[in-house]
């Protein structure tokens, strides 16, 4: 682990990462992206689609999510992603379901700029579907620019983010060592019927599916390099054997998993510990001996 710094931590950031899910021949499969060497932050590395929250989530996604038909009381997603126990150290004055409702809010937004997957629904309550979502597929990289705003998008074609058929899995937070800092609310979906991602964005140069068992299996092999919570996202999820097994563990009203690393503090100001960890290593230590892949310089073990 890197030697910690407490004198001058960097805030931890907002982010939210999606496990995009579908039942493959071989079983559960996920959608992973290859980030681009370009990327200030783990590049190289092999990962689930995400980013941080932006203020145009605060002032218009967020309450948007709160209105989608079926989402989930944003008092209970809270609670879920265990916001009141440990807030994030940006938005720790703002109350707990506010800060669930941007989660859930740019994790709509950013699965739309990176795959093309519409997490949307209609007035009426109707999923959108696969030609709704390639009618707006155009306008994706004006919002990955903002230059469009994503609500008023969605708004034009009659509808609104849907957060319904989220799950939260787990939540990551940077080491307090770390100059580049994030605290990542990570969920699971499937993917909707009839939709299939794609990588339009610049930070990606490769994306696939894959079971959890193959990721696991490249990166002992040096063909993907694996961050630590990508590997435990995928770890917690190897034994399940459908999607449907998935989320029904996703929907379980207890605090997910809040993970920090940080070996200079207590249990109780870390979070969850990660148990682990030296079976990651092991893995790490095996990706370094095959490496066909650069390393991110941003792992944080």
């Amino acid at each position: 682990m890197h030697a910690s710094d407490a004198a001058t931590p960097a805030p931890a950031r907002a982010a939210a990462s999606l496990l995009l899910l579908r039942d493959g021949v071989a079983g559960l499969e996920v959608f992973h992206v290859r980030r681009a060497a370009t990327m200030a932050f783990s590049a190289h590395a092999t990962a689930f689609p995400g980013g941080r929250v932006d203020p145009a989530d605060d002032a218009a996604l967020a309450p948007a999510v709160t209105g989608a038909p079926g989402a989930a009381d944003l008092d209970a997603w809270a609670r879920r992603l265990g916001l009141a126990d440990r807030p994030v150290e940006t938005q720790a004055e703002d109350e707990p379901a506010t800060v669930a409702a941007r989660f859930l809010a740019a994790v709509v937004r950013e699965t739309f700029e990176e795959t093309g997957v519409l997490l949307a629904r209609s007035a009426d309550g109707a999923p959108a579907g696969a030609e709704t979502a390639a009618a707006l597929a155009p306008r994706r990289a004006a919002v990955e620019r903002h230059e469009q705003d994503f609500v008023a998008l969605l708004a034009e074609h009659g509808l609104v983010p849907d957060a319904s058929g989220l799950r939260a899995w787990q939540r990551w937070i940077t080491p307090i060592s770390v100059p580049r800092r994030y605290d990542t609310a990570f969920f699971l979906v499937a993917v909707p019927e009839g939709q299939e991602p794609d990588r339009l964005t610049t930070e990606a140069t490769e994306h696939g599916w894959a079971t959890p068992a193959a990721l696991i299996e490249a990166f002992r092999a040096g063909e993907v390099n694996l961050m630590t919570p990508t590997w435990a996202q995928l770890r917690a999820l190897r034994d399940v054997g459908s999607v449907a097994e998935a989320l029904e563990a996703g929907a379980a009203d207890t605090p997910i998993p809040v993970v920090q690393l940080v070996p200079d503090r207590s249990p109780d100001e870390r979070g969850d510990e990660f148990a682990h960890a030296d079976e990651y290593l092991a893995d790490q230590w095996s990706f370094r001996a095959h490496a066909r892949v650069v390393e991110t310089p941003d792992n944080i073990l």
